[in-house]
């Protein structure tokens, strides 16, 4: 009839629904693939900071002849120095700015004090294959040490305390530093130790990037196993990034860097050899 108005077609329920599910599975297979690529975004950024730290590092060495060590005991200084703050004049970043920030790190980052060391997202291959402080990483022979019974005849503190850069047989192939391993950080702990308020249980590195400390804590024996090796796991899809003695960084995947093998082990030591005899754990990735 004229001048009835026609009926405007709309969609049905049915339709609605039909709409709604090809959406729904649309973002379901889109969902892993932007997820994967947020995450390489974070882990490409993490490489670029401990690029950065990296060459910090390798300028230091240049113009110094030697590594920093890991940190200065009170007997011989008013306070710890650790290894970042010695790199402050390349990076111009203390330990709680942004370059030493991996997004992809869900722990608490602390600067280090008198009583303890800093915990955040980086650490330093301090020791090699030796569990305490050696001549074989980057860290030198001094960490919570009375020296005066160490010390060589003849041999200055200077000497004896730090790596020179001619010790590192082969730059290109050294473990300098990269992303820490973690370690359970109790709130107790961040309390006491850091007089940090509002503290809360967490998965933080302790500025070491140590193979035997790492395979000691994600042993099921020790406190907070788990949630390390989870966290471990979340980072980088497993993955470290690794800056090396002569300024360059890489991505390696945790089973090859804990590895036993021996041209892995070699990359921890300024000698450029195994010593897994030293290994104090020598547990492989689980």
């Amino acid at each position: 009839m004229e001048g009835m108005k026609k009926k405007k077609k709309g969609f049905t329920l049915i339709e609605l629904l039909v709409v709604i599910a090809i959406i729904a599975i649309l973002v379901s297979l889109i969902a892993p693939a932007l997820s994967a690529a947020r995450s390489k975004a974070r882990e490409i950024y993490c490489r670029n900071n401990t690029r950065q730290i990296g060459l910090a590092l390798a300028s230091f060495v240049q113009d110094q002849r030697y590594y920093p060590v890991f940190n200065l005991d009170p007997e011989f200084a008013s306070e710890n120095i650790f290894w970042p703050e010695y790199l402050y004049s390349y990076t111009r970043n203390q330990w709680t700015n942004r370059l030493y920030k991996c997004p992809d790190f869900r722990g608490s980052t602390i600067a280090g004090n008198d009583y303890g060391t800093p915990l955040g997202s980086y650490g330093y291959n301090a020791n090699g294959t030796k569990f305490t402080p050696s001549s074989l990483g980057l860290g030198g022979n001094f960490a919570k040490i009375k020296l005066e019974s160490d010390i060589p005849d003849g041999v200055s503190h200077q000497k004896f305390l730090r790596i020179a850069e001619s010790q590192v047989r082969a730059p290109a192939a050294m473990i300098a530093m990269g992303d820490a391993h973690y370690i359970w950080s109790s709130a107790g702990l961040m309390r006491l130790i850091y007089d940090v308020e509002n503290a809360k249980d967490d998965y933080s590195g302790m500025g070491f990037l140590d193979i035997n400390s790492r395979n000691g804590v994600i042993r099921d024996v020790w406190p907070g196993s788990r949630g390390a090796r989870s966290a471990e796991a979340a980072r980088h899809r497993g993955r470290y990034n690794i800056a090396f003695a002569d300024g360059h960084a890489e991505g390696i995947h945790r089973r090859d860097l804990f590895s036993m093998a021996p041209h892995r082990l070699k990359m921890w030591n300024n000698d450029n050899q195994p010593h897994g005899d030293l290994l104090t754990y020598p547990t492989p990735d689980p």
